[in-house]
């Protein structure tokens, strides 16, 4: 039986299950060297000098800090790993890539050491057999980074008298397997990730599951980041599984705590639904929102094991990886993808290769996007993909007839591209400001990109929370996209274009709804200061059905402004109910004509025809809405409140969705 951590009492939703957990070793990725303290994580202030991400010592914000890292001896060591070794150097060896996991090894191996006997560094396994043995890894890459990085860390440690295996390094590779496998990455307020960081038995021991029933968020110290987390919290979970591996620990968690440095960021363990005692508690490895096949093959490559959680193992495959993830049959396949043929008599297709095509081509997209910085290119290829994907010849040409297929818009191709989208119209956007803004035509088309940037990231999180309200797991995720989706619609109502055009629209005959202040009953119940209440996450479905309703009604009367001139957006009947999505003919239509959104309003009426006062107050409302909501599942899944919100609430706490909030905001 493998181990497990279960809870030991009833947990409910949005509650933390550990105390902040301190961690055994950690480190900055390489490119934050230069700029934070390599002890706290946090912004060093003032910053130091400029210089070259690998040179020097690491640097530390405080006294404090620095000692933390000196009493292990770490900053020489340290050193050595990072400099590139001269070209008549024997004692250090050169490792390309980013080099954290090398030094968060170093500093595991040298605070913990290694347990002989059980093949444990501070209470974890260090699964190098597993990891080191080509039958299993399968991933040569993978074994070549670790005996290059092991003879790296034995080089440092024979050059400062600190050990260091000669020969196969046999324990330095050991602590880097350990490294590899437990870490985690470190991510800040907004969600970039430092560093790695690993953990005791007290987090490394909850185990993975694609239907996770628990999160988890860091707590930081520091002069620039500060914790926003309630009073600490107890240990709320224990160790189930085989005793003789139990015993084989020589402490227990709770023990093993007094034991760790008291620097880095803290972790917190926090549920996401109730979980009843002697449940097991589960967090995710990976990103939720890939389909089955690439969640096995990243967990099987980094972690060895195969995920058997109720999501794998489903059978037939449930709603959300059904809807993620290529199908097997042609039947399946084209309701996946919309796929369209000439003669649908005599259609055929070679489904993976198509698959596979089709995502090396968006791939390399984003991947060129990325690395030039070309959001008008992105754009046009990225949307010729969604909507005109004519496969060549050779898979496409059967008895004469062309086939093609669209992606539906809750496939996991679709997901990748709207978050690519939604960025790079926002960031063509702001490309656009210049001296010359001031001309009409020119801030027209910033408020036009702005607008269609605000219409990928509303498709986005509903897409993502339709597939949520199947996966609860997917909690975390909705969050974060309708916190990007209200940021977004917030950022295009009070762009400066609509003083300009609503003008031209006070004698214009519009039938948009003159909307009053918001007259929500979840505004007037809802503090946001400090924390939401437990009484709303108890009553979450009741909240969270309110919530969307409103967005709902809102959504119906702005979309069909917010998706006018993209034809894949407009294909999009409705971003939020995807009730619409039944059959594929529906989605294929992309090219249909104008056609009137629930204001009555003619979307082939002039852009700025449609920017009035009363569009931009719904829109604003729409923006709050969505932030609330996002906020709402944020502080279940990490007990703390957006700061956006909080520039939205008034002295009381409350949210406010008037007009004079608008104007004033």
């Amino acid at each position: 039986m493998e181990m497990s951590m279960r809870a030991t009492e009833d947990v409910a939703m949005g509650e933390d299950v550990t105390p902040p957990i301190a961690p055994l070793a950690l480190a900055l990725y390489d490119s934050f060297l230069p700029s934070h303290c390599s002890s706290c994580f946090s912004s060093l202030s003032p910053p130091p000098p400029p210089r070259p991400p690998l040179a020097g010592s690491p640097l530390y914000c405080s006294a404090r800090c620095s000692s933390s890292a000196s009493s292990l001896r770490l900053s020489s060591a340290e050193e050595l790993l990072l400099r590139s070794p001269s070209p008549s150097s024997s004692a250090a060896v050169a490792v390309p890539g980013d080099t954290s996991d090398l030094r968060a090894a170093l500093r595991l191996l040298l605070a913990h050491g290694l347990d002989a006997p059980s093949w444990r560094i501070g209470g974890l396994l260090t699964n190098r057999e597993k990891l080191m043995s080509p039958e299993s890894s399968g991933d040569g890459e993978v074994v070549e980074r670790i005996r290059s990085g092991a003879r790296a860390l034995a080089a440092a440690r024979r050059r400062l008298g600190l050990g260091g295996s000669g020969g196969d390094a046999v324990l330095e590779e050991a602590a880097l397997c350990a490294t590899i496998t437990n870490a985690v990455e470190v991510q800040d307020v907004d969600g970039r990730g430092l560093g790695i960081a690993v953990y005791g038995t007290e987090f490394s021991w909850i185990n993975h599951s694609c239907s996770a029933n628990a999160c988890y968020r860091f707590q930081f110290s520091g002069p620039e980041i500060s914790s926003l987390a309630p009073d600490e919290s107890r240990l709320r979970i224990v160790p189930y599984g085989d005793r003789t591996q139990m015993d084989s620990v020589a402490s227990r968690p709770g023990e093993v705590r007094k034991d760790y440095a008291d620097y880095g960021p803290k972790i917190i363990v926090r549920s996401i639904e109730a979980i009843k005692k002697g449940e097991e508690v589960t967090v995710a490895y990976t990103d939720l929102l890939q389909p089955k096949a690439a969640r096995q093959s990243e967990l099987q490559s980094k972690y060895q094991f195969r995920c058997s959680c109720t999501r794998c193992d489903a059978e037939p495959l449930g709603y959300v990886d059904h809807a993620l993830q290529t199908n097997q049959t042609l039947q399946d396949f084209r309701a996946a993808y919309g796929y369209a043929c000439e003669d649908s008599a005599n259609c055929s297709i070679d489904q993976d290769e198509a698959a596979r095509r089709l995502s090396e081509l968006m791939d390399g997209v984003i991947s060129e996007y990325l690395s030039d910085s070309n959001p008008k290119s992105c754009c046009t290829k990225l949307e010729s993909l969604l909507t005109e994907s004519i496969l060549d010849e050779d898979l496409t040409l059967k008895a004469g007839s062309k086939q093609k297929f669209f992606l539906q818009p809750l496939h996991h191709l679709s997901l990748n591209a709207y978050i690519t989208l939604a960025s790079a119209y926002r960031i063509s956007s702001s490309q656009l400001v210049a001296p010359q803004i001031q001309a009409g035509a020119l801030l027209l088309e910033t408020l036009k990109l702005s607008r269609i940037s605000g219409a990928y990231s509303l498709l986005l999180a509903g897409a993502v929370h339709h597939l949520f309200r199947s996966e609860s797991s997917l909690m975390a995720s909705a969050a974060t996209f309708w916190l990007t989706a209200g940021e977004s619609l917030l950022s295009l109502s009070r762009n400066l274009a609509w003083h300009i055009f609503s003008e031209k629209l006070q004698t214009a005959c519009s039938s948009v709804p003159k909307p009053q202040s918001c007259g929500c009953s979840l505004m007037n119940k809802v503090q946001v200061r400090p924390f939401w209440s437990q009484a709303l996450y108890a009553d979450f479905e009741n909240t969270s059905g309110d919530f969307t309703s409103c967005i709902a009604v809102l959504t119906k009367m702005l979309w069909g402004f917010l998706a006018h001139g993209s034809c894949y957006l407009q294909a999009v009947k409705d971003p939020v109910d995807f009730g619409w999505l039944r059959t594929v003919e529906i989605f294929n239509e992309y090219n249909s004509g104008a056609h009137l959104d629930d204001t009555g309003l003619d979307s082939t009426y002039k852009l700025h025809e449609s920017y009035d006062q009363e569009r931009r107050q719904l829109l604003f409302q729409l923006g709050v809405h969505c932030l609330m909501y996002g906020g709402l599942l944020w502080s279940i899944c990490y007990g703390q409140t957006p700061h956006i919100l909080d520039t939205l609430s008034n002295e009381n706490g409350i949210i406010d969705c008037s007009l004079d909030r608008l104007e004033n905001f």
